[in-house]
C-alpha cells in the first residue's frame, strides 16, 4: 500500500520549495500587508469542548490563558505584521473583549462584522472591502486562527511569503498553503478480488489539502465583487479558487503535515493540548 501511495504522489503532487525573497522584498512586503483572521463561524462541532458558553471557539480560554487568536496574532507579530482585520459574526463580543484594539498584543486591530447574517468566508471578505476593513492596496493573508500551525522549523509567515513571491513571478494573485499529505481517519486495505491483502491504520494519503491559509493580492478583490454578493452564505475556497485555477492564478507552498492541526471537535482539540504540553 505504501508504494501505490508513493506512486500516487508522484503523479498528483510536485511541489518545490519556494526561494527565499530578499530582505528588501520582505520588508515592502510587510509595508503593504495584513492578516485578516476568519473569526465568524458558528463553530457548531466544537461546541461539546465549550459546553454551551457564549465564545467563539478561536476566543475560548485554553487550559495555560491562550487562545487560538491570539496565538496566531503572536505568530504573525514576531514576524513583523502589525495590521489586523478580525472578520467576525457568532459570539463576535468574545472575541472584541479579549483582543480590544491590539494594543495589549502590540498590533492594530479592526473588525469587519457580517451584514445582519452570516454570509460565509467569500462574503465576509467581500463585505470587509467593501466596508474599507480590508484597503484595496495592500495584500492579505487569510488565516483561520483554528488552523493551529505547531512546532514549524522556521518563519511560518516568512515562508509563506515566499511561496506566493514565487506565484506573483509567474503572474498569479493567489497562493494557498497547504499539506502535502494527510491522515486518512479510518483503517486503510488493499482489496484485490474481494480478499484483503493488507491493512494500515491511519495511512497517510498523499493529497495536498488546504490547511486555511491564503494569500491574495490585491488584484484579486475585483473577484469578489463579481462572484460574490451578501444575500447568501458562500466560502471562497469552493468559489474562487477554481476560477482562478482554470486561469492559472493559483499558486501553493506547501508545509510539513504535522505541523498543522485543525481543531474543529474536541478530538482535535485534545490533540492541540498534547502538542502545546510538549
Amino acid at each position: 500500500m505504501k508504494k501505490a501511495l508513493k506512486e500516487l504522489k508522484k503523479k498528483i503532487s510536485k511541489i518545490k520549495k519556494p526561494k527565499k525573497v530578499t530582505d528588501k522584498v520582505w520588508e515592502e512586503f510587510l509595508g503593504k500587508a495584513t492578516v485578516v483572521l476568519m473569526a465568524g463561524g458558528e463553530s457548531s462541532r466544537f461546541s461539546e469542548v465549550t459546553k454551551g458558553e457564549a465564545v467563539n471557539k478561536n476566543a475560548f480560554c485554553l487550559p495555560n490563558g491562550d487562545s487560538m487568536i491570539e496565538m496566531t496574532i503572536r505568530m504573525y507579530r514576531e514576524a513583523g505584521f502589525d495590521d489586523f482585520v478580525a472578520l467576525v459574526y457568532h459570539n463576535a463580543k468574545s472575541i472584541e473583549n479579549i483582543l480590544g484594539d491590539g494594543s495589549k498584543l502590540g498590533v492594530n486591530i479592526r473588525y469587519s462584522y457580517d451584514p445582519e447574517m452570516p454570509v460565509g468566508k467569500g462574503g465576509a471578505i467581500k463585505n470587509a472591502i467593501l466596508n474599507g476593513s480590508i484597503k484595496s492596496d495592500r495584500y492579505i493573508i487569510i488565516h483561520n486562527p483554528d488552523d493551529v500551525i505547531v512546532d514549524f522549523a522556521g518563519n511560518f509567515p516568512r515562508h509563506i511569503i515566499h511561496g506566493h513571491h514565487e506565484t506573483m513571478n509567474k503572474k498569479g494573485l493567489a497562493t494557498v498553503v497547504v499539506v502535502e499529505e494527510t491522515p486518512y481517519t479510518f483503517t486503510g486495505m488493499k482489496i484485490k478480488d474481494n480478499r484483503v491483502e493488507q491493512i494500515e491504520m491511519y495511512p497517510q494519503i498523499p493529497i495536498p489539502t488546504h490547511i486555511g491559509v491564503t494569500i491574495l493580492s490585491p488584484q484579486a478583490y475585483p473577484f469578489f465583487d463579481k462572484y460574490f454578493d451578501l444575500t447568501k452564505k458562500s466560502d471562497f475556497e469552493s468559489v474562487l479558487f477554481p476560477i482562478l485555477s482554470r486561469k492559472g492564478l493559483l499558486g501553493a507552498v506547501s508545509i510539513p503535515a504535522n505541523c498543522w492541526i485543525a481543531v474543529n471537535n474536541a478530538k482535535s482539540y485534545k490533540e492541540l493540548l498534547k502538542r502545546l504540553k510538549e
